[in-house]
């Protein structure tokens, strides 16, 4: 494993005696998949796998405009969270720690290492941004994790590494705020400088070419902030349902004009006949306008998906190719 010397300036949030894991008993996964779709793996890179495990740089990246997803305060312990009728959902990309979306909350397990003294000695404290990074972790669990039920939840779920009880938690984490500039957060990274996140609004950021136009592409826009489901079923439901409230409002008026026009009063009434034509009309119109978005959509979103797919074989193609190559000359 590589090790860093680290800065003078830069320490681990709490002294050795409150390590709550050991060194030799911390185990990393064999692989893992990176955000380039990629395999990494910690026993030969294990500074990459350290970013993938705790970068926050998509939301850094849009840091100044994070207080319209969320405000910057303290999240939610994990009782409230459940109070508030939020699923625990468990996501292992530090980006989509304590982000939201209706009944649902993604929490990222704690890292074990990130428990463990010499490990922040060997391998945190030289980076300065995996440093503040590692410490936005820790802080968002001290938020997290503040009562003994939070703790019993927090268990029940698999977001604390096993063998740590109540108690040296508690320790721990009283080390930790001492140890961090809770004024200024100026030790943590500028994404935990939020608690959570609304993921609609995420969305909405990331999709904006103008909010980071450095890191803006055509999947973003397509995907969002997080990609979830790839049915088309799913994104049609998600971004197109507000049009059946459109029609359900649109019946009613047209089944009102209807009943007035069955009437002896205001079926003589020329004026409110051109009305109800124009409203006729204006609805049609509009059913085959959304209609027609809709089929248009849909189109748009199958080239894309299809020209997408066929590039990205073929440069992985292409790779793996080349790294073969390689290997044998």
């Amino acid at each position: 494993m590589d090790r860093k010397t680290p800065p003078c300036d830069l320490l681990p949030p709490f002294p050795p005696d409150q390590s709550l894991v050991e060194l030799k008993t911390i185990t990393h996964p064999a692989a893992i998949r990176s955000t380039s779709a990629t395999l990494v793996l910690p026993s030969q890179d294990l500074s990459t796998y350290l970013a993938n495990e705790l970068s926050t740089r998509r939301l850094s990246r849009l840091h100044k405009y994070l207080w319209l997803a969320g405000l910057p305060v303290p999240a939610r312990p994990l009782h409230r969270q459940r109070l508030m009728n939020r699923a625990i959902v468990v996501t292992e990309r530090a980006d989509e720690h304590l982000v939201w979306h209706e009944h649902r909350v993604f929490v990222k397990p704690l890292p074990a290492f990130l428990l463990c003294h010499s490990f922040w000695e060997s391998h945190l404290c030289g980076d300065k941004h995996l440093h503040a990074s590692a410490c936005g972790m820790l802080l968002s669990y001290v938020w997290l994790v503040a009562h003994r039920s939070d703790f019993g939840i927090a268990v029940a779920e698999g977001l604390m590494p096993p063998g740590v009880t109540w108690e040296r938690w508690t320790f721990c984490a009283h080390e930790v705020l001492g140890a961090l500039d809770l004024e200024s957060m100026a030790d943590v990274d500028l994404r935990y400088q939020y608690g959570e996140l609304r993921l609609s609004r995420l969305d909405m950021l990331t999709r904006w070419p103008l909010v980071a136009p450095e890191t803006w592409s055509p999947r973003s826009f397509v995907d969002g902030y997080m990609s979830s489901s790839t049915w088309y079923k799913a994104f049609f439901e998600r971004h197109f349902s507000w049009l059946l409230v459109g029609f359900v409002y649109v019946s009613v008026i047209l089944s009102a004009l209807q009943v007035g026009l069955s009437t002896n009063v205001l079926s003589a009434n020329s004026d409110f006949q051109n009305f109800g034509l124009g409203v006729t009309v204006a609805g049609l119109a509009a059913l085959c306008l959304a209609l027609g978005s809709i089929i248009l959509v849909w189109v748009v979103l199958f080239c894309y998906h299809l020209l997408s797919t066929i590039v990205f074989d073929r440069r992985m193609r292409l790779e793996r190719a080349k790294k073969g190559q390689e290997k044998r000359s």
